[in-house]
This record gives structure tokens, C-alpha cells and sequence, in this order.
């Protein structure tokens, strides 16, 4: 296995999240959303831990309607910045954040971070099996 080979399974691997969304980004309709607010969200009013987040509220229009979403958890957007957004015009729930940020800071991108570092290894792990395999096949020929 080459260089070549873990660069291509890499560039694979950070395209999944946006590979996901494959069929919003074809048949979803692009709008711009402004963020109104900040909000804070706070979780866990029962457990031991409790968690504070902040999310953006960001309203966008669609034909004869304006709604609003929530932003990826604690990216900070300032009041007033404009926002590209991929919605399906049927079902209001689904939407991307059509940006870097919209596609890879949110829950789910610690998998991400998990299946990328896990290839590192087993990539790291092949290439020093292959270099111990050559270095004692060269050691038996002498």
C-alpha cells in the first residue's frame, strides 16, 4: 500500500458527510438565512452535569412563508450575517447549512474525527508491516 492509496481513502473520508446529503443538495432548494439570535440552550437540568450551549436561530424565507432554524451547537455567527441554506421545500426539519461549518461542526462529526484516526493507524500499521516483512526478507537473502 501507497501514499496514493491513503490520501485517496482520506479525501473519501471527509467527503462522507457531505456524500450524505447527497439528494438535499440535488433537490434542495438554496436560500439565504440571516441569524436573528443568539440563544443559549441549557441541558441537564436534573443530572449532575449540566451542559450550556449556544446556538444560533437563523431565519430564512421560502415562497410565502419565514421560518427558523437552529445553527451547528456553539459556532458563534454574529447578528445579522447572512447564511447559504439548503432546504427541501416540503419538510421544513430538513435543511443544511450549505458551508464548511454546516457539514462538519456539529455531534455527529466525532465519528468523523474517530473513522479519520483509525485509518491513520491502520494505514500506519500496514506500511510498518510491509517495511518489517521487506526489511527481513532482505536479512534471509544474505
Amino acid at each position: 500500500m501507497n501514499i496514493v492509496h491513503f490520501w485517496i481513502i482520506f479525501l473519501l473520508i471527509l467527503a462522507m458527510p457531505v456524500a450524505r446529503e447527497w439528494r438535499l443538495l440535488l433537490n434542495g432548494e438554496r436560500v439565504q438565512g440571516e441569524v436573528v439570535e443568539m440563544q443559549k440552550v441549557s441541558s441537564g437540568e436534573d443530572a449532575l452535569i449540566r451542559l450550556t450551549e449556544f446556538r444560533a436561530v437563523i431565519e430564512y424565507s421560502y415562497g410565502e412563508r419565514t421560518s427558523r432554524i437552529f445553527g451547528p451547537e456553539n459556532l458563534k455567527y454574529e447578528i445579522g450575517e447572512t447564511i447559504p441554506l439548503i432546504i427541501h421545500p416540503d419538510k421544513e426539519d430538513e435543511y443544511i447549512i450549505a458551508s464548511l461549518s454546516g457539514f462538519y461542526i456539529h455531534k455527529r462529526s466525532i465519528a468523523l474525527v474517530i473513522v479519520l484516526i483509525l485509518w491513520i493507524a491502520i494505514y500506519t500499521t500496514i506500511v510498518q508491516m510491509q517495511r518489517g516483512s521487506s526489511h527481513r526478507s532482505r536479512k534471509g537473502n544474505r
